[in-house]
């Protein structure tokens, strides 16, 4: 039996709501873990003293959920469980299968004395549809697959080995938790590239079924297996479709685009604007993607190399994300900076390298803050354990941030 982590970064954002007539919506990509944290958040509130009597699951993709599609269906179903005038607590899993929804959970929040929480997989349902009837009525917490940290958490609950090189295999593999139940690499490729047609047909194809299943999937492939560049629509296209003419691919950068916005949809990759650092360059749409987690971008084709500091970036990104904080990849005229980490009015810019192992390496990463004025604490991250530190640069060891043995300020 596999012993489930408890995932408390989330639910000491979650808990103060317990009681209250939000709705607690809870994202983020399939198998991450949502329905986990259903549990985690149902035990606490049965510790707490609440009869199970008084706590309705329902899981619309299984049984204790099956036939539930609309919202009639989903008053029946809460009426036959409700039998006295006291709070429930009610657990939607996976709530987009319900047609409209963003109607049925509204009348189920104002019709009953009840906590409300759902989940979806689908991020244009819940940002979209969700904000626009429910403003000010609901919470969204978004939940990512397993961080560096909660992975050796993960394995030291469940007696498997810490080895001084599991940091490399969270660089290839990722975090998605179940993964960590297969026994050898074959079985975690099968299982992500199964996991990814999944999340694709669901998720992508269900909410549009008209698109072109075999051209959305060689457009997906490229965006994932390439998170971290620049994106560039219509670069893909001309990629893509090399040997038609120039308006045809400018035609279909447009298809690009759409494509990526349904990944994004489904969590599959996450948006990263620019901040311009220096200057007022006019905002012209450039923005990068990073996958949601290493592994699927390694599934899908990518082979990482020892020089891949895109890996290293998606990872330090989604980092940056589950501890809260704002992040966008810094603009300036000539050039970049990997990313600038902010809560409220306070920030620090951060460069991600792979090592620092010579010269030419130092002067591009500890050289691209050159110039700028911006008193905001100054990073490079990288995996060398040597202190690079330079001219009120800090240089952070990456497996050392990740663990919690070092961190980053604000200003």
């Amino acid at each position: 039996m596999v012993n489930i982590i408890i995932r408390e970064n989330y639910l000491q954002k979650i808990r103060p709501y317990y009681d209250s007539k939000y709705i607690k919506a809870i994202t983020g990509v399939r198998r991450c873990g949502k329905s986990e944290l259903l549990g985690q958040i149902i035990n606490e509130i049965k510790n707490a003293g609440i009869d199970n009597n008084h706590i309705i699951v329902l899981d619309l993709e299984g049984k204790s959920g099956e036939g539930i599609t609309t919202r009639k269906k989903l008053e029946k179903k809460i009426d036959s469980c409700i039998k006295d005038d006291k709070k429930y607590y009610i657990f939607i899993d996976e709530v987009q299968h319900i047609k409209k929804f963003e109607e049925a959970i509204a009348s189920v929040r104002v019709s009953y004395n009840c906590s409300l929480f759902v989940t979806g997989s689908n991020s244009k349902l819940l940002h979209g549809k969700l904000q626009d009837r429910l403003t000010g009525r609901a919470k969204e917490f978004e939940i990512l697959p397993f961080v560096y940290s909660e992975v050796l958490e993960y394995k030291k609950a469940n007696g498997i080995t810490v080895a001084d090189d599991d940091f490399y295999d969270y660089l290839e593999f990722g975090g998605m938790p179940q993964r960590f139940e297969e026994k050898d690499e074959d079985g975690v490729h099968q299982y992500l590239d199964a996991l990814y047609k999944s999340i694709i047909e669901k998720d992508v194809f269900g909410v549009h079924p008209k698109i072109n299943k075999v051209d959305f999937d060689n457009v997906s492939k490229y965006i994932i297996s390439t998170t971290g560049r620049t994106f560039s629509a219509l670069s893909i296209a001309k990629f893509l479709k090399d040997k038609l003419p120039a308006d045809i691919q400018k035609k279909y950068s447009e298809t690009v685009n759409n494509y990526a916005s349904y990944l994004e949809e489904c969590y599959l990759i996450s948006k990263c604007e620019p901040y311009y650092l220096k200057g007022k360059e006019a905002l012209n749409g450039t923005r990068k993607y990073y996958s949601i987690d290493v592994g699927l971008r390694s599934a899908l084709g990518n082979i990482i190399e020892l020089d891949d500091t895109f890996a290293l970036e998606g990872i330090i990104y989604n980092e940056l994300l589950y501890r809260g904080y704002s992040v966008r990849y810094g603009k300036l005229r000539n050039g970049e900076i990997d990313f600038v980490a902010s809560k409220g009015k306070l920030k620090c810019l951060i460069q991600v390298a792979y090592h620092i192992d010579n010269q030419k390496t130092f002067d591009r990463e500890y050289g691209a803050f050159k110039n700028l004025t911006n008193h905001s604490p100054k990073y490079v991250f990288s995996l060398d354990r040597k202190d690079t530190s330079n001219n009120g640069i800090t240089h952070i060891n990456i497996i050392d941030f990740l663990t919690g043995k070092a961190d980053i300020n604000l200003s």
